[in-house]
């Protein structure tokens, strides 16, 4: 019994450590024009935070929010004040007690869908999305309608 047991520690650590020696992605930031003066600026795994690798959001369609997340999952916002990131949960069913900002991210191979909203009383009003392919197309669709913006990589001034 001592040497299965043995095995299956060795098999865990094994696979563990794999795990932790898997790289993370690193950062990427994106700027994206429209043919206004107005940007958006996206950071993708740009921040740890809630023990979750975050990407982030910020554009002129979004307002009372840190819309940060990570993928396949939600960043909370509080609901007044600064508007602070104060939680992060995976499933949609546990911001259900939520109220206050709702930022959603989803990955699917190269395209990109941001979601940001405000959960109160009647569920999660949906405001704002962007989502982005990967020929550096994004659009923003909001309660004014669509806008198109193009995005290229850059380095921003404040990130170290």
């Amino acid at each position: 019994m001592k040497l299965m047991n043995a095995i299956a520690a060795t098999a865990y650590l094994a696979a563990a450590g794999t795990a932790l020696a898997a790289p993370a992605e690193k950062p990427t930031h994106l700027l994206c024009k429209g043919d206004g003066n107005d940007n958006v600026y996206v950071h993708l795994n740009s921040k740890k935070q809630f023990g979750h690798v975050l990407s982030c959001v910020s554009g002129p369609f979004i307002s009372g929010m840190t819309p940060c997340a990570p993928n396949g999952g939600y960043g909370l916002s509080a609901s007044t004040g600064s508007a602070a990131l104060v939680g992060v949960v995976m499933r949609s069913q546990e911001y259900q007690r939520h109220l206050g900002g709702v930022t959603g991210f989803n990955r699917q191979g190269d395209d990109m869908t941001f979601t940001g909203g405000f959960m109160g009383s009647n569920g999660l009003q949906t405001s704002w999305t962007l989502k982005l392919d990967p020929e550096g197309n994004a659009v923003a669709r909001d309660k004014e309608g669509s806008t198109p913006y193009k995005c290229a990589p850059y380095t921003p001034s404040d990130f170290k």
